[in-house]
């Protein structure tokens, strides 16, 4: 077991004394009276207020609270309806002499190092789970093939505290992180910034900047990198190429545009700029007017569409699962065919296809933009290629005033329930997670969705072996359960075995996909709403 902190010879342990489940908020715990030994409460469903000695705290679905002992406890509720446990701890005194351990009980201060009212743990998924594995336990009884009580609320205890340690030293790193840049700006990295953005049409050298800063050259470029990012010559670069943007125009010349924002050679800024932005000086300047095909897995033909720009073609080389060698390369050859039969002047490419980059630009300019789980910033990137910025901004906020109004709208749904998204693959099957993706950001983070139990918290998804029958599925554990399945696996709408549970099992197309584009998203958006309206 895990102790509590010691003192000289003495430890403490925490033993389970007992644990209740409540499903109103008119029981004992209601009522103000002083707390004999430690006490947690996590509310499961319900809100309210808790007053430990008369200081308020919001009662929360998910979360963890913590009564210490011999204070004075009581909680109102905002309605009757509610779910919680509580668990009450008995600590024991343990004490050496002599080489033998004598065993005591407690005294009724001693008690957890956590301060009163609302436990911040991070996954309290996590901390559920394990306080309904203590609450079945104890209820069990002392069978020989269940763990003993004591030893899961030292586990969940253990969890719990270490959380805490961790945050906080998440906490002093950052802290100490933010001193380090303040000492680095201190020492003159930000006059050397004013500097380059005031002179970047001239030479300059590190040796220069760093009597700005008061640092030796090493040190000025070390300090530099660690507060802004960039090394000084990747950072006047940057500088100078979004000038040079600002002044490329079908009415000026390449060699003066580039002297005017401090480049003696045409053809290195040409490389940089080509570096930088992934278009030619030149291409940059006929942007607006170029024939742009795509070859991209994430639909950035719709990216397009949505600024108002038809794409000469739209190809998808990726080599998806279960396609043979043969198959692949007869479709890898007819899109490449139809890229060379349209001529276009740009091709645009997500990083799918970074491994066709040669083969792409032996038949026209080739941009292979970087993967980004934003999808914003991806149709950003897009939008600047095309010279769209505007049209994309706009984008932003029209689909942003039609997320939060569809939030609205679910909210007051009496449909509203959990949900999951599962893919179906022909040698995989996906539970999607609940961040790093942005079907997972729309559904959870944008429209407010409550994830199912299943659903894996802080990861992109949870995935198995497809060879299993219906039967052995993963249980989804929601109530709206969205399976997407190329091969067609019609089976899974019947609702087998674990899969009845579900309020509506139903087929989709792929979301994963669409969820990188605006036109996907509110496709996805109508599809939901649709799919609680409609739910019986």
């Amino acid at each position: 077991m895990t102790a509590l902190p010691s003192h000289g010879k003495k430890r403490t342990l925490l033993l389970l004394s007992s644990i209740r489940k409540f499903r109103q908020w008119n029981t004992y715990v209601l009522r103000r009276h002083p707390v004999p030994a430690p006490m947690l409460c996590f509310v499961v469903e319900g809100k309210g207020t808790l007053y430990v000695n008369d200081a308020a705290c919001p009662l929360e679905p998910r979360r963890l609270y913590y009564i210490p002992p011999g204070t004075t406890a009581k909680a109102s509720s905002d309605n009757e309806a509610g779910e919680y446990y509580v668990l009450i701890a008995r600590t024991i005194a343990l004490s050496r002499c002599k080489g033998s351990w004598g065993v005591s009980e407690a005294s009724e201060a001693t008690c957890l190092p956590l301060h009163s009212g609302l436990v911040g743990v991070r996954d309290t998924e996590r901390v559920l789970s394990r306080i309904e594995e203590l609450y079945e336990t104890a209820k069990s009884g002392t069978a020989s093939t269940r763990p003993d009580p004591d030893l899961l609320l030292q586990s969940l205890i253990e969890y719990v505290m270490r959380d805490l340690s961790e945050q906080a030293a998440e906490r002093e790193a950052e802290q100490q992180a933010g001193q380090e840049a303040g000492r680095a700006s201190d020492g003159g990295i930000d006059p050397c910034v004013v500097y380059m953005h005031r002179h970047y049409t001239e030479k300059m050298s590190r040796e220069t900047l760093a009597d700005i800063a008061g640092l030796t050259p090493n040190a000025f470029c070390r300090s530099f990198k660690r507060t802004i990012g960039l090394s000084p010559t990747d950072y006047l670069n940057k500088v100078r190429i979004d000038r040079a943007k600002e002044r490329l125009s079908p009415d000026s010349s390449v060699k003066e545009v580039a002297a005017s924002v401090g480049y003696g050679s045409e053809y290195y800024f040409s490389r940089i700029f080509k570096k930088t932005v992934g278009l030619s000086p030149t291409l940059f300047i006929k942007r607006e007017r170029l024939r742009v095909a795509v070859a991209s897995r994430c639909g950035f033909h719709d990216n397009l569409a949505s600024m108002g720009v038809a794409p000469a073609a739209a190809v998808d080389c990726y080599k998806y699962p279960g396609m043979d060698d043969a198959e692949y390369n007869r479709r890898l050859q007819s899109q490449l065919g139809q890229l060379r039969l349209v001529k276009p002047d740009l091709i645009i490419a997500d990083y799918f296809h970074h491994g066709l980059y040669d083969s792409l630009k032996q038949i026209a300019p080739c941009v292979v933009l970087k993967h980004h789980l934003d999808w914003r910033v991806t149709h950003t990137n897009i939008a600047g290629l095309v010279g769209r910025e505007k049209e994309a901004d706009s984008t932003f906020r029209e689909l942003e005033e039609r997320t939060t109004e569809a939030s609205r709208r679910l909210r007051s749904s009496d449909r509203l329930g959990s949900v999951a998204v599962m893919q179906l693959l022909p040698t995989v099957i996906r539970l999607q997670g609940s961040v790093n993706h942005p079907l997972n950001e729309l559904l959870y983070a944008e429209l407010g969705l409550e994830p199912g139990a299943a659903v894996p918290r802080n990861k992109m998804r949870e995935e198995w072996v497809a060879d299993v029958s219906p039967d052995e599925l993963p249980d989804p554990e929601s109530d709206y359960l969205f399976v997407y399945t190329p091969g067609g696996r019609k089976e899974i709408g019947k609702g087998t075995g674990k899969w009845r549970g579900a309020v509506q099992t139903r087929l989709i197309p792929n979301w994963l996909s669409m969820s990188w584009t605006p036109q996907g998203r509110n496709a996805i958006i109508d599809e939901v709403i649709e799919s609680f309206a409609g739910a019986r």
